[in-house]
């Protein structure tokens, strides 16, 4: 009987672990922040909205494979075993973003919170029309906070550059601040009327 090294395989798979969900995170990019709630059971999930609607959703399965061919194990290294943690977790990443925003594009279509530019290049009217559109949280000192802009990496440069020429513009400042203050202000009416149903 070969002897087991049960505190020695609690301590590995702890790291590997660890390992994971770092690089899991890492790939995820700026969807690593959103929150997570665990659910232990079930195969579907009911979504509760701000205003009374609900949706029930069946859970949807996100999987890679990770293989470790018996003859790699007496040669694998540290780095290799990273890089086969990053490839399965970049595969599983890019499976949630896929998933994430398909069904945000369908939510947002269902709803008509959609600002389209109709073939037009980016705009600051086009960003400010987006920000109307949504709820945003605040710290508590008052800032905004959660707020991320995403864009694929063909549209992204241009965006950047149009946002960062518009920075200069002081009648741009104005629009945004008076948006922020307006979302601020809903914010804490939303913020007043949970803690009184809580």
């Amino acid at each position: 009987m070969f002897p087991d090294f049960l505190k020695t395989k609690e301590k590995l798979q702890t790291m590997l672990y660890y390992e994971m969900m770092k690089a899991h995170l890492t790939h995820l990019e700026p969807l690593a922040d959103l929150p997570v709630s665990i659910i232990f059971e079930g195969n579907k999930t009911v979504i509760i909205r701000e205003d009374g609607s609900s949706e029930e959703k069946n859970r949807e399965e996100i999987a890679a494979e990770l293989q470790v061919k018996f003859e790699e194990v007496e040669k694998m290294s540290h780095e290799m075993v990273l890089d086969k943690i990053n490839s399965v977790t970049e595969e599983m990443a890019g499976k949630f973003k896929k998933s994430f925003y398909e069904g945000l594009k369908k939510l947002s279509d269902e709803t008509g919170n959609v600002v389209s530019a109709d073939g037009k290049p980016f705009s600051m009217d086009l960003f400010f029309e987006a920000l109307e559109k949504i709820d945003i949280d605040f710290d508590e000192a008052g800032n905004p906070s959660g707020l991320a802009f995403v864009a694929g990496p063909k549209l992204f440069p241009s965006i950047a550059k149009t946002i960062s020429q518009a920075e200069a513009d002081t009648e741009n400042d104005r629009r945004y601040e008076a948006i922020i203050e307006r979302k601020r202000a809903e914010w804490r009416v939303r913020e007043s009327n949970r803690k009184l149903v809580g």
